[in-house]
């Protein structure tokens, strides 16, 4: 366990809305310390990353032990938190991009599930997630932010943002309320997945005005691209699908009902959180499966999946392996896009 600060911080449960107030009314944020972040590449020159990489993990404790909240202080919830996203990271994306991953005060997933639970029989798409217990982990999202832009990448070096299960829902909301998340900052695209509630027309008016839109084809900039998966045989109201929900299939990078087989897909890259030894957690696999996009319910429908598998794809699972499958398109995708975001720097026009 490692020991923060106790100048600037101390964590208990149920004073979380005096802290931030407090750091709202002075000048310096919790972020600009190396401790409050699982993955801080700061130190890695700019020119040696091909872009930056703003990460955020889904929840990470079954049942939070400090009340509704991760503790990143308490026993080995952080060092653990910060091995995993390290790895993760590393196994997914390489050595040329900067990762930044901050510690946010998760909901637990029981916590979490009772909310998307609570959306899921209000069937509104204009959900109020704001207006609930995930409050806090968005307002210190919106905090690292921040100190992402002010401290550790001034100069529009373009990023790419990442998420899955309720980190994919706190960066959403984040982003809303961080005006800075916009193309002249950088912003190339953000891989939102397990994303509850979120249409096209959704991202257009909360992002709209930022130039920032669905993802729509495979080399559109300054998009946000939202996949919510479903298994075989599972029943649609049990997953995140929604009537017109935004999605596209990470596959072929197409929003229509147009198949990708699994020889489409270059690699998943699973945890197993069970393994003694972190050498063996790291799992890939090649054409683990395929992908249909189910456009009128906004889900993307997994096909030829393996007879047999250990993992758990289901999106409602705690340590869900869904968001892996597509984690090697995901790359190749980001390194196209950046590519592109570099050359629209350019005097030479791209069509948008």
């Amino acid at each position: 366990m490692f020991v923060m600060r106790k100048r600037f911080f101390v964590f208990l449960s149920g004073v979380f809305g005096a802290l931030l107030l407090t750091l709202s009314g002075c000048s310096y944020s919790m972020y600009e310390d190396a401790e409050n972040w699982a993955v801080l590449d700061s130190d890695i020159p700019v020119f040696f990353a091909e872009y930056d990489l703003i990460y955020l993990y889904p929840s990470c404790e079954e049942k939070a032990e400090s009340g509704y909240y991760m503790n990143w202080i308490s026993g080995n919830v952080g060092s653990e938190l910060r091995g995993y996203v390290r790895l993760m990271i590393s196994a997914q994306f390489g050595s040329r991009v900067r990762g930044f991953s901050p510690f946010v005060p998760m909901l637990g997933f029981d916590e979490y599930s009772a909310i998307i639970d609570e959306f899921r029989q209000n069937k509104q798409h204009d959900f109020n997630f704001y207006n609930t217990k995930l409050k806090v982990p968005i307002d210190y999202m919106v905090e690292a932010l921040n100190a992402y832009f002010s401290h550790f990448n001034s100069d529009g070096h373009p990023f790419v943002i990442c998420g899955h299960g309720q980190g994919a829902l706190v960066l959403y909301e984040a982003m809303k309320r961080c005006g800075k998340v916009k193309p002249s900052k950088g912003f190339v695209v953000a891989y939102l997945f397990g994303l509850p509630g979120v249409t096209n027309e959704k991202i257009r008016s909360d992002f709209g005005c930022r130039g920032i839109k669905p993802v729509c084809r495979r080399d559109n900039l300054s998009a946000i691209a939202v996949c919510n998966t479903r298994a075989p045989g599972e029943p649609l109201e049990k997953t995140l699908a929604i009537p017109g929900g935004a999605v596209v299939n990470p596959l072929n990078w197409r929003c229509d009902a147009t198949p990708a087989g699994r020889r489409m897909n270059p690699g998943s890259v699973f945890f197993d959180h069970k393994a003694s030894n972190p050498i063996h957690r790291v799992k890939r696999i090649p054409r683990f499966c395929g992908a249909t996009v189910d456009p009128d319910n906004g889900i993307v429908n997994l096909t030829e999946l393996p007879k047999k598998s250990t993992f758990k794809i289901g999106e409602q699972y705690f340590w869900s392996d869904s968001w892996g499958i597509f984690s090697q398109s995901v790359v190749e995708n980001a390194r196209e896009r950046v590519l592109m975001y570099r050359f629209s720097k350019t005097d030479v026009e791209i069509p948008d």
